[in-house]
């Protein structure tokens, strides 16, 4: 079984479902515990940095950045949308606001993780000379995240915000599979 490969294919089978649980599990805690501290502040500070450095990105006006500034600019404003409107469901709809919890999880990655990246890119850019492969490298996965990944987020803020009510929809029985 070893020698086929077999063997790594049940584990990669077997992984998923456990992976899919911890990100479930870390969804939930993000939007039940980490969102509401203190009234949604932390996190709203967090977006707030986010949004400092687009705005540096932009100001920057250099060409090598691409849409870089305002892919990421509409990325951190769906994510301000989508804690905005989480924020007011954990308090009138809990259940509507779980339904949202695992794209709101990849909203925030998602838009953290450009802005932290065209951060990276913008100081490569002021301070390294043109012949620094590494950090031309670095440019280039940033404005490449920037230009394709970040530009999810908008439409995982409808599932956040739109999507709660066709899960509600679904019966029970249809999630459970058949008997």
């Amino acid at each position: 079984i070893e020698e086929t490969g077999a063997a790594q294919h049940l584990r990669d089978a077997r992984i998923a479902p456990i992976y899919e649980g911890t990100n479930g599990i870390q969804a939930i805690d993000l939007v039940t515990r980490k969102l509401p501290l203190d009234d949604g502040a932390v996190v709203r500070a967090h977006i707030s940095g986010l949004g400092s450095v687009v705005a540096d990105v932009k100001a920057s006006n250099l060409p090598e950045l691409g849409r870089m500034g305002q892919r990421l600019e509409e990325a951190v404003a769906a994510l301000e949308e989508a804690t905005g409107w989480m924020l007011t469901a954990l308090a009138a709809d809990p259940q509507g606001a779980l339904a949202g919890a695992t794209p709101y999880l990849r909203l925030f990655g998602t838009a953290s993780s450009g802005v932290w990246l065209a951060r990276g890119a913008l100081a490569h850019l002021r301070t390294s000379g043109a012949d620094d492969a590494r950090g031309e490298a670095f440019l280039q996965i940033a404005r490449f995240y920037a230009e394709t990944l970040a530009t999810e987020a908008p439409g995982l803020a409808l599932a956040i915000t739109q999507g709660a009510g066709s899960l509600a929809a679904v019966a029970d029985d249809a999630l459970a599979g058949p008997a």
